[in-house]
């Protein structure tokens, strides 16, 4: 249906549909914060969880409806180029804005992202030898999403600092009171209904950002790494430039990390894993995509194993804002 509408309109509805999922998933982690503090979960639990999978509810939500209508590169670049935007413009405009501390608690999960989405990357290529481009098979899905409970019980054991700051003692008892006035069935209604608004607008989002892409002859893996990428990571801009001005600015790189690690074990794993065939790696992303992410790694890692450096300084933010241009850039060229 979508299809037969004017570019115009497909446009307004691109942006519609942005909002509906962004504003039905803020809906949907607060509620879900709301219930798991009715039941007693702890901080740390609920921020290894509920936000954690919040923070890429968006993601999540596009690239699985696009898997389930047979569109695994979509998801691919979805994911792939979330984790640019994050690492990229998130961190390099909270670096702008003000100082970003880096805790050495951070290197282990540094690195085994780091060093997880290198054996990724290599896997793509060997298993895609010969086909001009990269693959990924089902079965290198299905091991990210047996690293995920893995990777969430690492985070509990750990009590990083971002996951126990994400939810102040204020909202619990504010979550309490609330939960006095409020019933449990009013919840669990709202809760449906912003389920239902991030289906409807991952739905509309997908069909939207296809028929787009299609008329304007643009690869829809482009549409999805940049634009669809760009648009689910505005919630993380916002929280990385409210942490940075109230002087919390260890939290932006501790929620990029989580973020990231999500968009890797979540998004692309679910989206590899929904689809028997596996999904094919277009050859430009083994020379834009992958090559940007892996030079963003190696710019991070400066602050963050580097002993002599505290923080990501500003000069580092313009390095990755630079990185973050000539990503766009050179994926319209």
């Amino acid at each position: 249906m979508v299809s037969q509408f004017p570019t115009v309109v497909v446009g307004l509805l691109f942006v519609l549909a942005l909002v509906i999922l962004s504003k039905s998933a803020d809906k949907l982690i607060e509620k879900a914060v709301e219930l798991s503090l009715h039941l007693g979960l702890s901080k740390v639990v609920i921020g290894a969880t509920v936000l954690s999978v919040g923070t890429t509810l968006p993601e999540v939500a596009s690239s699985v409806a696009a898997a389930l209508g047979g569109n695994g590169q979509f998801g691919l670049g979805n994911a792939v180029g979330s984790m640019i935007t994050n690492a990229s413009l998130v961190l390099g405009i909270g670096a702008l804005g003000g100082i970003i501390p880096v805790k050495k608690g951070m290197q282990q999960t540094f690195l085994f992202m780091s060093g997880l989405t290198l054996v990724f990357i290599g896997t793509s290529l060997v298993a895609g030898m010969g086909t001009g481009g990269g693959f990924f098979p089902r079965w290198s899905g299905i091991a990210l999403l047996v690293l995920l409970p893995l990777y969430i019980w690492y985070t509990v054991k750990q009590k990083p600092d971002h996951l126990m700051d994400e939810i102040p003692e204020e909202k619990i008892e504010e979550e309490s009171e609330k939960s006095k006035d409020s019933s449990l069935a009013a919840s669990l209604m709202i809760l449906l209904f912003s389920s239902l608004g991030v289906t409807v607008g991952a739905t509309l989002l997908v069909a939207t950002a296809e028929t787009g892409a299609a008329r304007l002859g643009i690869p829809d893996t482009v549409i999805s790494s940049t634009i669809v990428a760009f648009g689910t990571s505005v919630p993380e801009v916002t929280t990385t430039l409210v942490a940075v001005r109230y002087g919390h600015g260890e939290l932006a790189i501790g929620n990029v990390l989580g973020a990231n690690m999500m968009n890797l074990l979540l998004v692309m794993g679910t989206t590899i894993t929904l689809l028997p065939m596996g999904v094919a790696v277009p050859s430009s992303y083994y020379v834009i995509q992958f090559p940007v992410l892996i030079a963003i790694f190696i710019l991070l890692s400066i602050p963050v194993l580097t002993k002599r450096v505290e923080a990501i300084n500003r000069l580092q933010g313009f390095l990755l804002l630079g990185l973050y241009v000539l990503y766009i850039v050179t994926n319209f060229i």
